[in-house]
């Protein structure tokens, strides 16, 4: 994690230099909003992981692309944004033994956070914060402006 810190300010300059159409719907975001969650703002830029676009994104980003190939294990990793008003419903991680990394890059101020387990945490920019993705967490932007996040996923046992 200390790679991707001391990265911040490379990787901050690669998002900035992005638009808002590089970054495509996540298939979650197209359900209608239900019980107080709105996944329709979520937007993801992949760099890693199944999708096609992953090396042509990782060419746009290279400081990135090498602050994410530095953690051990990795297993993906991309640039997720909420605009103002999304909440991703409770859910958990489909593979055991895989730990989330988010590092802040964008923070509005306001009600933006993350919940896992019963534990919630608030982001600052370039700390990052690392959970196990089998616990349940949701996650929301109630601000007034974009929050983007760089995800990195990664196997446990790569973490020891």
């Amino acid at each position: 994690m200390r790679e991707l810190e001391e990265k911040f300010a490379e990787i901050l300059g690669e998002l900035r230099a992005m638009r808002g159409e590089d970054f495509v719907e996540c298939p979650d975001s197209l359900s209608m909003p239900s019980g107080g969650y709105d996944e329709r703002g979520w937007r993801y830029y992949a760099l890693f992981g199944d999708a096609s676009e992953c090396e042509r994104n990782r060419e746009r980003c290279p400081a990135t692309a090498a602050a994410c190939r530095s953690v051990p294990g990795l297993v993906n990793a991309g640039f997720s944004l909420f605009r103002p008003g999304t909440h991703l419903r409770p859910h958990r991680g489909e593979r055991k033994g895989i730990l989330r990394c988010h590092l802040p890059l964008v923070v509005p101020s306001g009600d933006c956070g993350i919940r896992f387990g019963n534990e919630t945490r608030r982001w600052t920019a370039a700390k990052c914060l690392v959970f196990d993705d089998t616990f349940e967490h949701d996650a929301w932007n109630r601000g007034e402006k974009d929050r983007v996040v760089l995800i990195v996923s990664f196997e446990r046992a790569a973490a020891s």
